[in-house]
C-alpha cells in the first residue's frame, strides 16, 4: 500500500574544484583464466598468438610472481604491435589494473606498487582491442620502497621543466613525497608552455589522473592545467608524474595543499575539523520525523527515521549531540522546524556542513503566487508537520538564511520532487528527492523504515556510501551514487509489477555541486586505520 510518508534532508558543505578519479583499486575475486606462466625480475619476452585463450574478445596470458613488501615493484608492459593491458591480484585483496600508463604519452601498461604482503601474485596481460596479436615485453623492476625523481615538499611551490626526474623508458617528470593515511592532498600543476596531465601513484598502486581541471584560479592559469585531489588511503611514498598532452615541452609549476588526518579523540568523541573540502568545518543537523499525527493518518517508522539518522552520525564520529537537533512526533511543529533552521542559520559558517532531515506526510496545495514566481503546475509542495504545513517556498526561504557554502536537500516524501526547482537555484546546492512532484512515496516496511530514501540515506552517511573508494572521505558523488544504487536494487519493492500506480523513482539534482565535492571525512583510529562500520541495525520495530 502506498502511503504519504515523507522525508526531508538538507546537507551543506563547500565545493572542491578539482577533478580526479581513483583508477587503481577494484573489486576482489579472481577470474578463471589460462594456466599461469612463471614471471621474475628483469625482462620477459612474450607474444600473443591466434591460438591463445580469449576472454571478452581479447587474447590473455596468465603469470605468477613471488613478491615481498620490502621492495617496491614496477611492472611495465610495452609493445610496438599491440595496445597492452595489465591486471595484478595479490594477498589481502590487492587488485590493480592499467591500460595506458600515462594518457596521450604512451599506450604502455604499467603498475607501480608496494606488495601488500609476501606471497604469490597473479599477473594477467591482455590487449585493449579484440583479437590483437604480436610481441610484447614485461619488465619487472624492484627497488627500495622510496620514490624516484625529484622530492616534492607539500605546502610549497615548485618550478621544474618537463623531463626533470625522468625515468628510463617512461615519459614526463617524476616527483615523490611521503604521505600519511587519512591526509587529503591537492596538487595543482600549471604551465604556460604545454597542456599538463597529472598522475598520482599511491604506494598500493592506486592511481589518480587529471588532464583539464577547469578550475582556473587567476589569469595566469589555464583551463588546460591539471588538479588532482586525493584522500590518501595508506601511509607511504606517493609519486606525482607530470606529462604533456601532445608534444609540448617547457616549464611547469606544482602547488600543493595538505589536509592532515582527522583522528578520533581519546574520549571517543567527534574531533574538530572534519567537514568541508578545506577542513575546519562542523556537521550541524536538524532531524525531524512524525509517525503519530492528530490531523492526518499515522505513518510507520518516520519518527525513527529521524532518531536513527542522528544515531548513525554519532556512531560514525562525524557528529555529536551538541550539533544535533532531533524533533520526533509532537516536537516537529512549524515553529520547531523553522526555529531549528533559524538556529542553524545563526551558527553555520561557510566551512560547515549542515544536514537537515524530515520524515512525515507531504502534500500539494494551490500556489498563491502570481507571475514569474508561480509554479508551472500551479501547485506548491508541502511538508505536513504536527500542527500544520510548510510550503516549499517557506522552507526554501528559511534555508536561504543559512550562510553555509553548500546545501543538500533530500526529501523522502510524496510529491517531494516539486522542491527541486525552488531549491536548486544557487551554487552549492544539491537535492535528493524520493519521488517526482506528481508521484506518491512508499513507506519502506520491507526495510523496517519510514521511507526508502530515509533507509538508504542513514546507511549511506553511516559510512556505507564511502565506497568509491573506501578512503574515509565522503564525496557528494559517492552519496548520490549510493542512493541511486539503493533505489535500483529496491525497484521491485517500491514498484511491484502488479501495481498500476505511477512508478516512484529517486530524483537527484546536484546542480553546481561536483561529484568530487568533499562533504566530510570519517575520523580514523590513533594508528590512522579506518574504523569498522558501526554495527547498528537502524531499523524500526516491525509494522503492527
Amino acid at each position: 500500500m502506498r502511503l504519504a510518508c515523507c522525508s526531508f534532508a538538507l546537507l551543506l558543505a563547500s565545493c572542491g574544484a578539482a577533478s580526479g578519479s581513483s583508477l587503481g583499486a577494484s573489486e576482489p575475486g579472481s577470474r578463471p583464466g589460462p594456466p599461469p606462466r612463471p614471471l621474475a625480475l628483469g625482462v620477459t619476452q612474450a607474444s600473443f598468438a591466434e591460438d591463445d585463450p580469449i576472454e571478452d574478445g581479447a587474447h590473455v596470458h596468465g603469470w605468477q610472481i613471488e613478491l615481498d613488501p620490502a621492495r617496491r615493484v614496477r611492472i611495465h608492459v610495452r609493445s610496438g604491435a599491440i595496445d597492452p593491458m595489465i591486471e595484478v591480484r595479490g594477498p589481502n585483496g590487492q587488485h590493480l589494473h592499467n591500460d595506458d600508463a600515462f594518457p596521450s604519452s604512451t599506450l604502455d601498461a604499467l603498475v607501480d606498487f608496494v606488495p601488500s604482503e609476501a606471497g604469490t601474485y597473479e599477473v594477467r596481460t591482455t590487449t585493449a582491442g579484440p583479437g590483437q596479436v604480436g610481441a610484447y615485453t614485461i619488465t619487472v623492476e624492484a627497488r627500495e620502497p622510496t620514490g624516484v625523481g625529484a622530492p616534492l615538499a607539500l605546502g610549497q611551490a615548485s618550478t621544474l621543466s618537463l623531463g626533470d626526474g625522468a625515468q628510463p623508458g617512461l615519459p614526463g617528470s617524476w616527483l615523490h613525497f611521503e604521505g600519511q593515511a587519512g591526509s587529503i592532498v591537492r596538487l595543482r600543476v600549471t604551465s604556460q608552455a604545454f597542456d599538463t596531465i597529472a598522475t598520482l601513484i599511491g604506494p598500493g598502486g592506486q592511481t589518480w589522473v587529471n588532464d583539464d581541471a577547469n578550475d582556473v584560479a587567476d589569469g595566469r592559469e589555464r583551463a588546460l592545467d591539471s588538479t588532482v585531489v586525493a584522500a590518501l588511503p595508506q601511509s607511504g611514498v606517493y609519486q606525482l608524474v607530470v606529462t604533456s598532452y601532445g608534444r609540448g615541452q617547457g616549464a611547469f609549476a606544482v602547488r600543493s595543499e595538505l589536509r592532515p588526518p582527522v583522528v578520533i579523540g581519546e574520549d571517543g568523541g567527534r574531533p574538530d575539523g572534519l567537514a568541508g573540502p578545506r577542513g575546519g568545518g562542523r556537521l550541524l543537523g536538524l532531524y525531524a520525523g512524525i509517525t503519530d499525527y492528530e490531523s492526518q493518518s499515522d505513518l510507520y517508522g518516520c519518527a525513527d527515521d529521524a532518531r536513527l539518522l542522528a544515531e548513525g552520525l554519532r556512531a560514525s564520529h562525524v557528529q555529536d549531540e551538541r550539533d544535533q537537533l532531533v524533533l520526533p512526533d509532537s516536537l516537529a511543529t512549524r515553529e520547531g522546524f523553522l526555529g531549528g533552521l533559524a538556529q542553524i542559520a545563526s551558527q553555520a559558517r561557510p566551512e560547515d556542513v549542515v544536514l537537515i532531515f524530515y520524515s512525515g506526510h507531504g502534500q500539494q496545495t494551490p500556489d498563491a503566487d502570481t507571475g514569474a514566481a508561480r509554479e508551472l503546475d500551479g501547485l506548491d509542495e508541502t511538508l505536513v508537520l504536527h500542527d500544520g504545513s510548510l510550503t516549499d517556498d517557506e522552507v526554501v526561504r528559511a534555508i536561504d538564511a543559512i550562510g553555509a557554502g553548500t546545501v543538500i536537500l533530500a526529501i523522502d516524501a510524496c510529491h517531494s520532487g516539486g522542491f527541486a526547482d525552488d531549491f536548486v537555484t544557487r551554487p552549492g546546492r544539491m537535492g535528493l528527492f524520493s519521488s517526482d512532484e506528481d508521484v506518491l512515496s512508499d513507506t519502506a516496511e520491507p526495510h523496517h523504515a519510514g521511507g526508502y530514501l530515509s533507509w538508504h540515506l542513514r546507511r549511506g552517511v553511516l559510512g556505507e556510501a564511502d565506497s568509491r573508494p573506501r578512503d574515509g572521505v565522503l564525496s557528494a558523488g559517492e552519496l548520490t551514487d549510493y542512493m541511486v544504487d539503493g533505489y535500483v536494487e529496491d525497484h521491485r519493492l517500491i514498484n511491484p509489477e502488479h501495481e498500476l500506480d505511477r512508478a516512484q523513482r529517486l530524483v537527484v539534482r546536484r546542480g553546481a555541486v561536483g561529484w568530487d565535492h568533499l562533504l566530510w571525512v570519517y575520523p580514523r583510529n590513533a594508528d590512522l586505520s579506518l574504523p569498522e562500520l558501526p554495527a547498528l541495525s537502524l531499523e524500526s520495530a516491525p509494522p503492527g
